[in-house]
């Protein structure tokens, strides 16, 4: 408790010490274009924050804790895929599995994703596709529930993707090329030019390739990556945005699952970090295609209305070495417990959107109404998989399986050519809803919002008969602001989402969805013009109807029959500073703790750690930028309880550096190192394996800038 307590004070000591310090310092101005104000160095949040009411509200004036990775910070930072995105974010937990990670935030697992602030069930896959950021400009997270724009998710975080835009009415951009560590070697470009003399139709390319070894044994990765786009002004009142995206991912020698934990007596191994249970021949691969249309007309200065669609296809080619045994004394394994897994899939979603924006006057004060209908289509169709089981039975699996000698010190496994067997499981997951959302101004410095969403949910699988359909799942969503003087704005909000599970009750009747309740109080700051923003927020989140097994079974089916019951509850708070304190020194800084229990009171989700800080600080000097990060998790753990023994992560610190110079006008040349003091820790861990972070990495990239 007294941890907590010294915690909280040290947060809004922060919070207030920026304020005396934004009184005592002064800034220039940023300029203004159209409605975004550019400048490069920053990491404070000037656009619009669309994720989470489509209402048109800056990052203070949303009633949630919201963090902004802008496009400075990704440049600073060297970040360029989803998983590298989301180990800097704070109050992240990555949770690596393998290639794929299960990331945690608030003690929950983030399920979804938004992109401009367009829902995609499930996650679709990112967590093992490693989304290529080359398409985004910059990316929203909103903590907590989300419920009102995501529909089906965990209350746990969104992340809203914004893409990049072609709006240069003049040729500039981008070329450059890096080499790191591990043979790593790409090049990449991000190029606007007007297509028509007057710039009213513009058009933006933007790409990278990039191969790169890695230090653990076998693992290879290459990647392509392309995204481009051309906006329209229609007139003088339309605008149409017509974009496309596709990644062609390869990996070799990839994980899957980590390391044994455990020696055949129990006791914990450790294994080198290099060291991984994989040969060269193992794969990976995915191609990704994404397609888009965006239209927008506006109805006098201020009205909108809005129509977006979304396409996306994705194929994976996988072929998996797994073990999923224990390590005798001398480092040798059982050839039973391993398995050899490959498989052919295709999945796609449709998303459709539109909605109207209405600001409006009543009794002299501003307001603003927003009413809108979204559909999302998803289908993971019949694909193609490897039985190992059965080909063990075969004479040639025999064979194979008789020659096959487990060294984790010097491991060699001969490839094997199995047959494919199409599996007829499609998944079908619809979602269909409307949503309202309203600003009302009580006054000047006070601002009351209220939405609902009600959707439609449906979902159909091959595999074990899933049937599932709720109408009229009701989503509310309310919020209050109350500006206290010019650089603070106190909020509150109820937010919630839902879950559908997949357990039904004594009658056969499948469970309502599990319900996600998120409870916020905070206070939020701007300083120097809006150069430095600050937050400090509260939350709490309640589960409620989840399903638990009553040890009942079902009549007709002999299903094991489950009860709704109260779930998990998580609460904590969040402290955000973002921006430049002066000229030269821009910081990002984020503190996440929490504390989450189950219904009977056990901690919930241990392998999430309680505690996380992230601090990100640049300083420029003429021509020069130095930047260097520090990123700390609390201890997390996992208990095994067949062999009574904790899997155990300690507290540990990372640091990055970065160095950069500008040469003349147009060139950059910029050092990132990451884990500078190479430390080693686990990035994942599983009640009976573990997943080290990576090493020590050196990444040197050369732009030209036009």
């Amino acid at each position: 408790m007294k941890s907590k307590i010294l915690l909280s004070a040290a947060a809004l000591n922060l919070l207030f010490a920026v304020e005396i310090l934004a009184k005592e310092a002064a800034l220039g101005t940023i300029d203004v274009v159209g409605e975004m104000r550019h400048d490069e160095r920053d990491y404070s949040a000037k656009e619009l924050v669309k994720g989470t009411t489509r209402l048109n509200l800056t990052a203070r004036q949303t009633p949630q804790s919201v963090d902004v990775i802008t496009e400075a910070k990704l440049k600073d930072m060297d970040i360029k895929d989803y998983q590298t995105l989301l180990a800097n974010i704070p109050g992240v937990t990555l949770n690596r599995m393998d290639e794929t990670i299960r990331p945690m935030s608030r003690g929950f697992f983030i399920d979804y994703y938004l992109i401009d602030s367009m829902p995609s069930l499930g996650g679709f896959g990112l967590e093992a596709t490693d989304m290529s950021m080359i398409a985004y400009d910059r990316v929203e997270v909103v903590r907590g529930a989300n419920g009102l724009l995501a529909g089906a998710g965990n209350p746990a975080a969104s992340l809203n993707f914004i893409r990049k835009r072609a709006d240069s009415k003049e040729l500039t951009g981008s070329l450059g090329v890096e080499a790191g560590s591990y043979d790593k070697y790409g090049v990449y470009g991000d190029v606007q030019t007007p297509i028509t003399a007057d710039g009213d139709v513009r058009a933006r390319l933007a790409f990278i390739k990039e191969k790169a070894g890695s230090y653990m044994d076998f693992h290879k990765r290459e990647n392509l990556s392309l995204y481009g786009v051309v906006d329209s002004d229609i007139g003088d009142s339309s605008w149409l945005s017509l974009g496309a995206s596709y990644q062609d991912l390869k990996r070799r020698g990839i994980r899957y699952g980590g390391m044994p934990a455990f020696y055949t007596d129990d006791s914990l191994v450790k294994f080198f970090r290099k060291r991984i249970f994989s040969q060269p021949w193992t794969k990976w691969d995915i191609k990704t295609l994404d397609l888009y249309a965006d239209f927008r007309h506006y109805i006098g200065e201020d009205a909108s209305v809005n129509l977006s669609y979304s396409y996306k296809k994705v194929k994976s080619d996988i072929k998996m070495l797994y073990y999923g045994g224990k390590v005798n004394p001398d480092m040798t394994g059982d050839s039973n417990d391993v398995l050899i897994w490959g498989s052919k899939n295709d999945s796609d979603i449709h998303n459709l959107d539109t909605y109207a924006n209405l600001p409006y006057e009543l009794f002299g004060l501003g307001h603003e109404f927003v009413l809108g209908a979204m559909y999302n289509d998803f289908n993971e169709g019949s694909y193609r998989l490897t039985n190992f089981d059965d080909y063990k039975a075969t004479p040639a699996g025999m064979a194979y399986l008789a020659d096959m000698k487990v060294d984790f010190n010097n491991l060699h496994i001969d490839d094997v050519d199995m047959p494919y067997v199409d599996q007829k499981n499609p998944s079908k997951t619809k979602q269909r809803a409307v949503y309202f959302a309203n600003k009302l101004s009580l006054s000047d410095e006070l601002k009351f919002l209220v939405g609902t969403r009600v959707s439609y949910y449906k979902r159909n699988q091959t595999v074990g008969n899933v049937d599932q359909k709720f109408t009229h799942q009701i989503t509310p969503y309310v919020g209050l602001t109350y500006d206290v003087g010019q650089n603070h704005t106190l909020y509150a909000s109820y937010t919630s989402i839902f879950k559908p599970q997949d357990v039904k009750n004594i009658n056969g009747k499948y469970l309502d969805p599990i319900e996600g309740k998120d409870y916020e109080l905070g206070i939020k700051g701007e300083y120097f013009d809006g150069a430095l923003q600050a937050s400090f927020g509260v939350f709490k989140i309640i589960q409620d109807n989840v399903g638990e097994a009553t040890g009942e079974q079902i009549g007709s089916t002999g299903e094991d029959a489950y009860k709704a019951v109260k779930g998990a509850t998580s609460k904590g708070f969040e402290l955000d500073l973002n921006g430049r304190a002066t000229d030269n020194l821009t910081l990002s800084f984020g503190l996440a703790h929490f504390q989450a229990k189950d219904a009977s009171g056990k901690k919930f989700n241990t392998n999430a750690a309680r505690t996380s800080a992230d601090l990100f600080a640049k300083y420029e000097f003429r021509d020069f930028r130095v930047g260097a990060g520090l990123g700390y998790k609390s201890k997390t753990y996992i208990y095994n309880a067949d062999n009574d023994v904790t899997i155990t992560q300690k507290p540990y610190m990372l640091a990055d550096l970065m160095f950069g110079y500008k040469i003349g006008k147009n060139f950059d040349i910029q050092l990132n190192i990451d884990n500078v003091f190479d430390k080693k820790y686990y990035e994942g861990i599983g009640s009976d394996e573990m997943i080290y972070g990576d090493a020590r990495t050196f990444n040197l990239s050369f732009t030209y800038n036009f």
